[in-house]
C-alpha cells in the first residue's frame, strides 16, 4: 500500500515539473526580439557596415549619444496586429540616411582647441556646442578632415611653416564627434614623415574609424571605402590637390597620399566606386586659403568628378566657407572651412545629406561659427538670417531656407 502511495506521488510530481517547464519556455518565447537588435542603433537605424577596413558589426553605433531629440517611429498606420504590423526591433527602410560632413581639425598637441579641450575637462561638449555634438553622432555616417598625424614618432619637417602631431590617445576626441570615417588627403598628414604617418593609419584602425585619401601604398591610397545601410551602398573617395612635396605620393612601395592636380587616378577611384555603390562622395582638398572665393581649377575638377560619376563634392583646406553649387543636379561644397581648427572667429557649417527612400537627396547647411576655439550652432533667428544670406552671396545660383536647406535657384 505504501509503495503504491508513493508511486503516486511521484507521478504527480512529474507532471507539476513538466507543466511548470512548459510555462517557463513560453514565457521566454515570448520575450524574444527579431533578432536584428544587435546590428541597429539606439534610433533605430542599421548600422553602416564599412568593407575597407571593416569595423565590428555587432557594436551599435555611437551608443551614448543618441538618446535626445529621436524622431517618433512611424509606427501611426501600421497598428498591431495589422497587415503592416512591424516589429519594434526590427530597422526601417522608410526614413533617409544621413551623411554628414564637417571641414578641417586639428588635434595638434600644440593647438589651441586642444588646449581649450584639456582646461574645460568637459570631454568634447567643453569644445563643441550640444545641439553639433549630436548632430553628428546620430548621422549614420559622418566625415571630416583629419589634418594632422597621430603619432609620437617621426621627425618634423622644418622648412613647413606649421606641422601638426597629435598624441594616439587624442583619436578618442574624434570618438567623442562621432567620426566615422576621415579623409587624410591634405597638407598635413606627412607633417613627421612616414612614421608618423603608419602611427596615423595604426591609431585610426584601432579606433574603428575609416580613412580615405592615403594608405600603405597607392592601391590602398585610391582605394574607396564602402557603406552599406539597408540595401543602399555608399561610396566614399578622396584626394589632394595641396601636396607638401612628391615624396607625399603614395606608390606601389611607398605609404603616402593620392593627388589630384591631374585629376586622371582619382577619376579611376571615382569610377571604381561608381560600379560599386549607389551613391559616392568625393572629399577634396584644394583651394586658395582664406579666399571664399573657388578658384577656376576646383570648378573645373568638380564637373570632371561629377562626369565621372561622384554625386556629392565635399571641399576644404580654405579654412574658410565657400559657395554651394548644384552641377547636374549633383551637389558641390567648395569648401566648409575650419570647423575645429584654431581660436579665429570665422564661419562654419555642418552639411547634412539625405538619401531618402525614392532615390532624390536633399541638401541642408546647418549654420556654425567658430569662435575663442569653440565650435557653435548659431541659433539666434537674426545671426542665422545673415549667415544663410552671406552664404548666398558667395554661392552659384542656389537659395538655403530658414533651415538651411539647398535648392538650386
Amino acid at each position: 500500500m505504501i509503495l503504491l502511495f508513493m508511486t503516486a506521488l511521484l507521478v504527480v510530481l512529474v507532471i507539476i515539473i513538466y507543466i511548470d517547464n512548459r510555462s517557463s519556455s513560453d514565457n521566454k518565447n515570448d520575450g524574444k526580439s527579431s533578432g536584428l537588435t544587435g546590428s541597429l542603433n539606439d534610433e533605430g537605424s542599421p548600422i553602416p557596415t564599412p568593407t575597407v577596413p571593416a569595423l565590428p558589426t555587432d557594436e551599435p553605433k555611437k551608443p551614448d549619444t543618441a538618446e535626445a531629440g529621436t524622431e517618433e517611429a512611424d509606427t501611426a498606420d501600421n497598428e498591431p496586429g495589422g497587415e503592416s504590423a512591424q516589429n519594434e526591433d526590427e530597422p526601417s527602410f522608410n526614413k533617409p540616411i544621413i551623411l554628414a560632413f564637417a571641414g578641417d581639425v586639428n588635434l595638434d598637441e600644440d593647438s589651441r582647441p586642444v588646449a581649450r579641450y584639456d582646461r574645460e575637462n568637459k570631454g568634447i561638449l567643453g569644445c563643441i556646442s550640444e545641439d553639433l555634438v549630436y548632430e553628428m553622432n546620430s548621422a549614420d555616417i559622418f566625415m571630416l578632415n583629419n589634418e594632422f598625424a597621430f603619432s609620437t614618432r617621426g621627425t618634423e619637417i622644418v622648412e613647413k611653416s606649421y606641422t601638426f602631431r597629435a598624441h594616439p590617445k587624442r583619436v578618442d576626441i574624434l570618438k567623442e564627434m562621432g567620426t566615422d570615417i576621415v579623409s587624410l588627403a591634405n597638407n598635413h598628414a606627412l607633417d613627421f614623415g612616414v612614421e608618423a604617418l603608419l602611427d596615423t593609419f595604426t591609431t585610426l584602425e584601432e579606433a574603428g574609424i575609416d580613412y580615405v585619401g592615403a594608405g600603405i601604398n597607392m592601391d590602398r591610397a585610391k582605394a574607396p571605402v564602402y557603406y552599406t545601410i539597408g540595401d543602399t551602398t555608399i561610396a566614399f573617395v578622396a584626394a589632394s590637390r595641396v601636396i607638401y612635396a612628391m615624396d607625399w605620393y603614395a606608390t606601389d612601395t611607398r605609404p603616402g597620399m593620392i593627388g589630384t592636380y591631374d585629376p586622371a587616378l582619382f577619376i579611376t577611384s571615382i569610377k571604381e566606386a561608381r560600379e560599386n555603390s549607389d551613391f559616392v562622395v568625393a572629399y577634396v582638398h584644394w583651394g586658395v586659403e582664406r579666399v571664399h572665393e573657388p578658384v577656376e581649377y576646383q570648378k573645373e575638377l568638380a564637373r570632371k568628378y561629377i562626369d565621372a560619376g561622384a554625386d556629392a563634392i565635399i571641399g576644404c583646406h580654405p579654412h574658410v566657407m565657400q559657395g554651394i553649387e548644384f552641377y547636374n543636379g549633383k551637389v558641390i561644397a567648395y569648401s566648409l572651412g575650419n570647423y575645429w581648427f584654431n581660436s579665429s572667429k570665422r564661419e562654419s557649417g555642418l552639411l547634412k545629406l539625405y538619401l531618402n527612400p525614392d532615390g532624390s537627396t536633399d541638401v541642408q547647411l546647418l549654420p556654425v561659427m567658430n569662435e575663442n576655439t569653440y565650435t557653435y550652432q548659431i541659433t539666434d533667428e537674426d545671426a542665422r538670417r545673415a549667415y544663410f544670406e552671406f552664404m548666398e552671396s558667395i554661392s552659384f545660383d542656389v537659395t538655403f531656407d530658414e533651415e538651411g536647406y539647398v535648392s538650386p535657384r
